[in-house]
């Protein structure tokens, strides 16, 4: 297995996508740009997002989902993986400035990025979770209509929330704890999230929050994010495949998400 190199750039406990228009504001680096870069190349530097269990520190030891899976895909490739944790923010400027190769951030395929950047093969599906207070009313995603929902400001959740569930009361936060907050104070009855963050939430929370409410969306992929036109994308696409095929992919999953469903975007693929 090849050396990890672990870059330090600073790391933030958000959500797995969070995209605003500002991000894009600077020029793409062009084909040619990305392809000289890509040729020869000994290492991928990959950006990702600090936030149990997708990426994180244990023990001295680096674990998570999308770091074993990105890890995977550099080490099918021939390359050495290079991590580079940043701020969910940072990331899309730092793939458009060349500072990363890839983004490995749990982040859900959506037409408005695929007109700025290319996705890989998905890897996993968009698994979203309610979490509740203890005591709580609400015990399954049925139970929503007529809540009070906090979520994330300009996240993916909210505005699959508002396509979804026509009968709930949306309410914005800016992060994570303010929404959690919300809830403590009684101004929000759920708080709709990326299910992958659910546990992180739940031991950090500051009151008893039930076991998350979890399901899959199988119209959301989420995949890997490279500029538009590198043409890694067929290797990286092709290692995931073999990922899956193989079976080392359903074991990853496993290990960081064993008690949520399988989807069948996977499951007809062979996991």
């Amino acid at each position: 297995m090849n050396k990890i190199k672990l870059v330090v750039a600073g790391a933030v406990t958000l959500l797995g996508v969070v995209v605003f228009s500002a991000h894009f504001s600077h020029p793409a680096p062009s084909a040619t740009d990305t392809a000289s870069a890509a040729v020869g190349s000994s290492s991928l530097r990959i950006g990702v997002e600090s936030t149990e269990p997708v990426y994180f520190q244990s023990g001295g030891e680096t674990l998570g989902f999308d770091y074993d899976m990105a890890r995977g895909v550099a080490e099918g490739m021939g390359v050495e993986p290079e991590f580079v944790p940043m701020d969910v923010n940072q990331l899309f400027p730092a793939l458009r400035a060349g500072k990363i190769d890839m983004i490995g951030a749990q982040v859900t395929k959506t037409s408005d990025l695929e007109r700025d950047f290319d996705f890989s093969a998905p890897y996993f599906s968009t698994y979203v979770a309610f979490l509740t207070p203890a005591g709580s009313s609400i015990r399954t995603r049925h139970d929503v209509d007529g809540k009070r929902i906090a979520v994330v400001d300009g996240a993916i959740q909210e505005s699959y929330l508002r396509d979804k569930y026509h009968d709930v009361k949306i309410v914005k936060a800016p992060t994570v704890g303010a929404a959690v907050q919300l809830i403590e104070r009684g101004e929000a009855d759920a708080l709709f999230h990326g299910a992958p963050y659910a546990q992180s939430i739940i031991k950090s929370a500051p009151i008893v929050l039930e076991e998350p409410i979890v399901y899959p969306v199988d119209d959301a992929p989420i995949g890997f994010v490279i500029r538009s036109g590198d043409p890694r994308k067929e290797q990286i696409d092709g290692v995931l495949k073999d990922m899956i095929l193989s079976g080392e992919w359903l074991k990853i999953k496993t290990a960081y998400f064993e008690a949520d469903p399988l989807s069948d975007v996977f499951r007809d693929k062979g996991a």
